[in-house]
Parts: C-alpha cells; structure tokens; sequence
C-alpha cells in the first residue's frame, strides 16, 4: 500500500429520502475533516497541582460538502441534497476509495443547511451541512 494517497479516488455516499445510498462524488469538490473527536472534561480538584482532565462524550461533529451546482432530475445534487433537510440519514466518507480494506469512515447525520449561490464570471454552487447524530464508525471497506 502506498505511503500518500491522491484524494482523487475519495468517495462520498449520501443517503436520499428513500434511505439508499446515492454516490454523490462526481458532484463534491470540497468536504470538510471527518474523524473521531471527543470532549475533553475538567477533572481537577482542589489538591490537584495541575490541570486534571479526562474523555467525554464524542462531539457533534459537523461536515460541510460543496461543489458545483447541477439539477439533474433525481441524481443531481440539488436533487439529492435540497431533500434532506431536517433529516437524518447515513453519510459514507471513502477518503482514499472503495477498494477491500482502504478507510470508511460513516456516521448518521442530521441535514442542517442545503444553498445554492452564485457570482458573475463564477459556476454557480451549493453547499451542504450536516450535523452528526451519535457517534462515527472508523472501520474499513
């Protein structure tokens, strides 16, 4: 297995609001760190010398996606995207690929903001967050 990966085999999966998987890859330019993150929590006590801290509850992550805008009737992102709204549904992160045993990192997240914005002499684009409801799986393919 090589060292350094090229981002250009990563791989994302959204769920729709039928519940399935749509490969969304062909239309992300952009997608903001996914992992694990936890709290940290104060611990210290007044005979501590020092700072005390110990794991707490894994954060809410959120993750942002954006690329170029296309209203492609059902497999597009405005198509895809623009429904989930106020749902909760499963995001598939294949940072280096699909292949047997590259990294998967998946959790379900909750539709917080789908726009769409555009500038003269720019593509039009959109953007999407979401906002983690429970905890990542770090696992592999």
């Amino acid at each position: 297995m090589a060292k350094y990966k090229v981002a250009g085999n990563t791989q994302v999966k959204v769920d729709n609001t039928a519940g399935s998987l749509v490969a969304m890859t062909s239309y992300i330019d952009t997608i903001s760190s996914l992992g694990k993150e936890i709290a940290e929590l104060d611990a210290t006590t007044f005979a501590d010398l020092g700072e005390r801290i110990i794991a707490g509850l894994e954060t809410g992550q959120e993750v942002t996606m954006s690329g170029p805008f296309d209203d492609t009737a059902t497999t597009g992102p405005d198509a895809v995207l623009s429904q989930l709204i106020g749902t909760i549904g499963t995001i598939e992160y294949h940072p280096v690929g699909t292949a047997s045993g590259d990294r998967k990192i998946s959790g379900e997240f909750l539709c917080t903001r789908y726009v769409v914005d555009s500038s003269v002499k720019e593509r039009v684009n959109y953007e999407a967050v979401f906002k983690l409801d429970g905890t990542i799986v770090i696992g592999t393919n």
